[in-house]
């Protein structure tokens, strides 16, 4: 947690925070000395401890003003560190969903923020209180004080309790979030979908269901922090008559003055109110103990996956010799051999599930073979590991962004116009970029767009980053055939290297390609369409 705040802000935000502690023994010396006064019936006394105590209370004031604007500052740069550390950390490459990552960087870190940041500067004050409203009591009288903390201390025990309950309760309220926005994002993508097949009083009945456990668990996590403070309410409250009974008696019977007994009584009423708020608040930051367990598995992406190095290789050709890969015991690739020379193009086939996407994975070094080895042969015959980063890919489902089509080009980095309009050229994008411009914004998914446009984004991205070596993955599977020819006819005719998987490649484009090989069984092997 230490790596996200300023140390200075920080170490500021504890001085303001012990100072605002300040706030309550000052009140309640302050409530006392008002009968102390009296007592003492001394109009100079009266004007003098008046005034500091008006120039105390200003003070005091100030002081939590600064205190709520550092604690915001502090949060301002949690809010941000965070948030900026997830975009380059292991987070944005974990499995799961991308639904259950959207609650993780919204509701997760805002309960965090608030259960866990802001409790613990909570906690130092209600520590500060309880400290100092315990000295004034006991140096007004030992004994009646001895007496209040004697009742008083029991409460603590109630959070003790109650804290493994809260716990499993937030796991089980940030699980159902989890589902529901799960949910939302499937329900929201696929409307249409869902009205075409008439549907959609199942998912209303489904989304009802989600709706409803994550209320419920709401509830119950808050119920289960309602019950912690109630039983260290009853306890706390229920025994602290007893005491003032007593002191009351001390009064009666001239062994305290009055002045005193109020400082007692007040002061030990603030202990026992600080004991509860430090309940409250170890209750509520042991309810934001398992989101910290998440953060803490965090880890900074590799610098070479972050580098904002224009990577681009000129080789001559790319071999696997002999490589075999497993996963979970389970053989994949056996014993492969392949070597693709440059400007070729390979064709894979085979089985759905037979590997083939490991494959490619292989290929690019994404995986890592158990045995054998994959080596990138540059133009003065040195062989080197491949990196990811060296080719261009095109999958099923296009990656577009909701941005300008020039952003979807370039990702952020800078390119001329000329090498632009060149990749759009190459890619056969023209026609797109004269009807809405490079600086037309893409709608989200590229829904806006035909699903040959947004493969030509992605080979007009390729050609633009130089990546001369593209990997395809059932890239125009889902085009109609007519478009699915278009970007074939593109693909095959331009001088990339080019590993595709394809099920469904017409006849007249067979022979385009170098090599086609199957993967069965976990064997690669040459075939021929001839």
């Amino acid at each position: 947690m230490k790596k996200y705040f300023e140390r200075k802000s920080i170490l500021f935000c504890l001085i303001l925070t012990v100072i605002v502690g300040l706030d309550t023994p000052f009140s309640t010396w302050t409530y006392s000395q008002i009968f102390a006064m009296v007592e003492a019936a001394d109009k100079r006394r009266v004007v003098v401890e008046i005034s500091l105590i008006v120039l105390v209370t200003i003070l005091l004031t100030f002081a939590r003003y600064l205190y709520e604007r550092t604690l915001n500052w502090n949060i301002y740069l949690f809010n941000r560190n965070v948030r900026s550390d997830l975009l380059s950390s292991n987070f944005v490459r974990q499995q799961g969903s991308v639904s259950d990552k959207l609650s993780f960087v919204t509701n997760d870190l805002e309960l965090v923020e608030n259960n866990y940041v802001k409790e613990i500067f909570k906690l130092i004050t209600s520590i500060v209180n309880l400290l100092l409203c315990l000295v004034m009591a006991l140096n007004a009288n030992f004994l009646l004080t001895l007496v209040f903390m004697c009742f008083s201390v029991i409460s603590a025990v109630a959070p003790r309790i109650m804290a493994k309950r809260v716990m499993l309760s937030s796991e089980a309220w940030s699980a159902s979030v989890s589902k529901y926005t799960g949910f939302m994002s499937d329900y929201l993508k696929h409307i249409d979908l869902i009205l075409h097949y008439n549907a959609m009083p199942f998912f209303l009945l489904k989304g009802k269901k989600a709706i409803t456990d994550t209320a419920t668990a709401k509830q119950k996590r808050e119920n289960t922090i309602a019950m912690s403070n109630l039983l260290a309410g009853i306890l706390a409250y229920s025994l602290s008559y007893l005491p003032i009974g007593i002191g009351i008696l001390f009064v009666l019977d001239h062994r305290l003055p009055l002045s005193s007994f109020i400082m007692v009584q007040y002061s030990s009423t603030w202990v026992v109110n600080s004991i509860l708020a430090i309940n409250q608040s170890m209750t509520t930051i042991n309810s934001a103990k398992p989101l910290l367990g998440k953060l803490e598995k965090i880890k900074k992406l590799p610098q070479s996956e972050v580098s904002d190095q224009l990577t681009t290789i000129d080789f001559k050709e790319l071999y696997l010799d002999d490589v075999t890969f497993s996963y979970q015991d389970k053989a994949v690739v056996q014993h492969a051999n392949l070597v693709v020379r440059r400007g070729e193009k390979i064709l894979l086939t085979g089985r759905s599930g037979q590997g083939k996407s490991t494959l490619l994975k292989l290929i690019a070094y994404v995986l890592k073979p158990e045995q054998g080895k994959v080596e990138l042969v540059r133009q003065d015959g040195t062989a080197i590991a491949p990196e990811p980063d060296y080719f261009g890919e095109v999958t099923q489902d296009s990656n577009i962004f909701h941005d300008t089509l020039r952003f979807n080009l370039t990702l952020g980095r800078s390119f001329s116009e000329q090498e632009l309009a060149n990749a759009v050229q190459k890619a056969g994008l023209t026609p797109l970029v004269d009807k809405i411009g490079l600086d037309a914004v893409i709608k989200e998914d590229g829904t806006n767009l035909s699903g040959g446009e947004k493969k030509r984004i992605e080979l007009a991205r390729a050609f633009l980053y130089n990546r001369n070596f593209l990997l395809i993955d059932e890239g125009t599977a889902s085009l109609d055939p007519q478009t699915a020819h278009e970007i074939h006819e593109l693909i095959l005719g331009s001088n990339l290297t080019v590993v595709e998987i394809d099920h469904h490649i017409p006849e007249d484009l067979q022979n385009k390609f170098t090599r086609a090989y199957k993967l069965e069984n976990n064997q690669l092997s040459m075939i021929s369409y001839n």
